[in-house]
């Protein structure tokens, strides 16, 4: 299964695609972890001190956000367009004037 990756992300998985063996009907859950395992740097970008998926990092189903569909434990269908955005940030903040 090929994942789109965004950012940060990018120079972990080696490129914009990251290839993930997983069996037919696999959930989105088995291929964070099928992605950790791969790729261990990862876990930096995706799970807080806990050990959990951070809130801030967003899995897109077609389109949409994994967490307003079934979450995390719901199979993943055939032919899905899977993209993974890791927490982002930046900008000039609210104390930074420009001169």
């Amino acid at each position: 299964m090929d994942v789109r990756v965004y950012a940060t992300l990018r120079p972990i998985v080696g490129g914009p695609l990251a290839s993930v063996p997983l069996p037919a009907g696999a959930t989105f859950r088995q291929l964070i972890a099928a992605m950790l395992a791969q790729w261990p740097d990862l876990s930096r970008e995706f799970l807080d001190k806990q050990g959990e998926l951070r809130g801030n990092v967003h899995i897109f189903l077609n389109g949409r956000d994994v967490r307003y569909l079934d979450g995390l434990d719901m199979p993943i269908p055939d032919g899905a367009d899977i993209a993974i955005f890791p927490p982002v940030g930046g900008g000039a903040s609210a104390r930074t004037r420009l001169v």
